[in-house]
């Protein structure tokens, strides 16, 4: 019996993934796609993500590469992306292709940085037309389930992975009405298979590996054939779900064409909008109509050609930054004469009316021919002349130039939350190193607390870079400092995220090096611009979005100090908390004693209210009772020497700390747990003192 539910687009492809079945997801966060991952993660600690290896990747990469060594192994094999996530796991992206893996992706379209941006286009999917996978694009949340479902059953017939697009908030946030069917008939729609190059002992194989130019030549071109008829097995697809689920899909799909003078040409979920569109403009005399591409890869020409015979003039409407679907259409239809518009929207999230679109319809319906051969951005360029009346240089900004203290070098009225320990950690920072400090931020809540373009909160330059490069930047900008010979601090600023996992690679790249930097990690235990996911930082115990109770974070935190000791290029590391802030500044100007002997590394421990679950007042005791617990010591490495910088007077019980967080809720109640809580602190505190006595 089918259920109607009311459910987001990340929902509802969470949904038929869980019905899908799959042995192995792999997950990392990131906006917008987050909630769909976190949706799995309540399924699996609820018990109904059934035989599944539900797996917390340390960056998208990884999450790929894991999913091709799991589909390689023969496993069903599901994760889910965005944006930025998808460009990181290109490589892997073309790897899983050409090993003809059939793994199934759900990306969640956002714009591309740079800057900045979380809203909604498709740049990052279709720039990803080449790497050999199926691509499907959803126009509402029903199509979200039923070809993420769907997508499965391609990828696997077809021996071709298949990502699934669904346009970030527009969709993916928004709820409305999914009809949801059975398990036994998604068992029926999509049987388990043997995939035929799947690893076995018993018949040793190697895949991969490298050969002659005409072996790799061979393999690309019958990579290709496959893609042009893996229409036949979409088709199929399509056909079947058609006879047991009882909705409709194609290649392209046509709304009010019979006896279209004029044919709009979209994909996404603006077709839903197109289609408001067309009713508007059928009203006002003009006979148009739609044709929504469903299957960009691979591109639908023959059934595009079908849609578009008695038309002559068509407009195209691209949500991305490269006109990617107009040139795609020019080449498909070509030597047909029709006459091509083409508008970009959507951009960034820009709205996109029905009315607006219509008037563009309307301007391409009444013109004997385009204005320019290329596609014109909607809405079109601001007058040159027109000065924007808010600017960075305001009155109130200049006072704030006379500020003294540790404000002096970073502005009021930046947008973290209340409460945020993150401002205190920079702030301080910048008190002590000056204004020759130069800043790079991976994406981490200090990119959005610093405000958007032009304005920031610090006195400092600042450059904003993806998340895996806040270290290699800070790297360069010292590089270039050197080389004109500015004295500048050069300084790699993120959460644990950017610098426990992710950008972990290059930090310890740099530290083994000895790169002449400051890397300052303010430490809250999570991901915490995305919401509040499991990273390498969180403790044993805690809670997140994606270890929801009773799969809370089984593992220690990380030991980032020690690893980063381990490297030769290191010359100082240390522990920090905003609460003991003569011990932080102490340190920080350790961090300027060392300038020019090596890399310099301080992990800051900043509590984060609405992750940590504690009200915000409380933000600074947490930090307190972090190290009057021993939970957080204070200690440093230098020049081969451990120390401990702080000793607590007297010892506070764990407990104390533990239960005023919403994150050990659970476990504070549990003794056996806590009890091995205290074990862990009284093991760690013991080594630490080992180091502090013999090295």
């Amino acid at each position: 019996m089918n259920i109607l539910k009311g459910l987001t687009g990340n929902e509802a492809a969470a949904e038929a993934a869980r019905l899908a079945k799959p042995e192995v997801i792999t997950a990392y966060p990131i906006t917008p796609q987050t909630s769909l991952i976190e949706a799995l993660a309540k399924m699996a600690a609820k018990g109904t993500l059934k035989d599944c290896g539900y797996v917390l990747a340390g960056s998208e990469f990884d999450a790929m590469a894991m999913l091709i060594g799991a589909s390689q192994a023969g496993a069903r094999c599901f994760t889910a992306t965005s944006s930025q996530g998808l460009l990181f796991m290109d490589e892997a992206l073309h790897w899983a292709s050409g090993a003809r893996l059939p793994i199934v992706l759900v990306n969640v379209n956002r714009s591309l940085g740079s800057p900045w941006c979380i809203h909604s286009d498709q740049t990052d999917s279709l720039s990803r037309r080449d790497s050999g996978w199926i691509q499907l694009y959803c126009k509402d949340n029903q199509a979200c389930f039923d070809l993420t479902l769907m997508a499965f059953k391609m990828a696997e017939n077809s021996y071709l992975p298949a990502m699934v697009n669904i346009d970030g908030f527009i969709l993916s946030h928004n709820k409305k009405p999914v009809i949801l069917p059975d398990q036994d008939v998604v068992d029926d729609f999509l049987p388990k298979i043997k995939y035929v190059h799947a690893l076995d002992c018993k018949d040793p194989r190697s895949y991969g590996a490298s050969g002659s130019a005409q072996y790799y030549n061979s393999l690309k071109r019958e990579m290709a054939k496959s893609l042009r008829i893996s229409e036949e097995y979409i088709r199929n697809a399509f056909e079947e779900f058609r006879e047991k689920f009882g909705r409709e899909y194609d290649f392209v799909e046509k709304y009010r064409m019979e006896d279209a003078e004029i044919a709009i040409v979209s994909t996404g979920s603006i077709t839903t909008t197109l289609e408001d569109s067309v009713d508007d403009l059928r009203e006002r005399g003009i006979k148009a109509g739609l044709v929504r591409i469903c299957v960009f890869r691979p591109f639908p020409v023959v059934q595009l050609n079908q849609a578009l015979r008695n038309i002559k003039k068509a407009v195209v409407f691209d949500a991305n930054t490269r006109e990617i679907l107009l040139n795609e259409l020019k080449a498909s239809i070509y030597p047909k004469e029709i006459v091509l518009y083409g508008y970009t929207v959507a951009v960034g999230g820009v709205q996109a009316t029905s009315e607006i679109l219509a008037e563009k319809i309307r301007e391409a319906y009444y013109l004997s021919s385009p204005r320019y051969d290329y596609s014109i951005w909607v809405p079109e360029e601001k007058d040159p002349e027109e000065k924007d009346k808010d600017t960075p240089d305001t009155e109130e900004s200049k006072k704030e130039e006379n500020q003294c203290g540790s404000a002096k070098l970073m502005r009021s009225g930046h947008r973290a939350c209340g409460g945020c320990t993150a401002t205190v950690v920079m702030r301080h920072m910048l008190d002590v190193f000056g204004e020759d400090t130069q800043i790079a931020m991976p994406a981490c809540c200090g990119s959005i607390i610093a405000g958007p373009n032009p304005y920031t909160p610090f006195k400092v330059p600042l450059v904003h870079v993806p998340f895996a490069g806040g270290v290699s930047a800070a790297c360069g900008i010292k590089h270039a400092a050197r080389q004109s010979g500015k004295k500048v601090y050069a300084v790699a600023f993120g959460g644990d995220g950017g610098i426990y996992d992710i950008g972990f690679a290059n930090l310890s790249s740099a530290a083994e090096r000895g790169e002449n930097i400051i890397v300052v990690v303010y430490n809250n235990g999570a991901y915490m611009n995305t919401g509040g996911q499991r990273s390498s930082a969180t403790p044993y115990g805690a809670v997140t979005e994606t270890t929801p109770w009773p799969n809370f974070k089984s593992q220690k935190k990380k030991d980032i100090v020690k690893i980063m000791a381990a490297h030769s290029g290191v010359v100082y590391a240390a522990t920090c908390s905003v609460h003991n802030l003569e011990d932080f500044k102490m340190k920080l100007l350790k961090c300027k004693d060392h300038e020019g002997r090596g890399l310099r590394f301080l992990d800051v421990l900043a509590p984060c209210n609405t992750g940590w679950k504690f009200s915000p007042e409380n933000a600074i005791k947490m930090a307190y009772l972090a190290v009057e617990t021993k939970d957080f010591p204070l200690y440093e490495y230098e020049n081969g020497k451990w120390k401990i910088t702080y000793r607590p007077e007297r010892e506070v019980d764990i407990l104390d700390y533990l239960k005023i967080q919403g994150r050990f809720a659970e476990l504070a109640k549990d003794e056996e747990k806590v009890n091995q809580v205290r074990k862990n602190i009284k093991s760690f505190w013991e080594d630490l003192e080992k180091l502090e006595k013999y090295f």
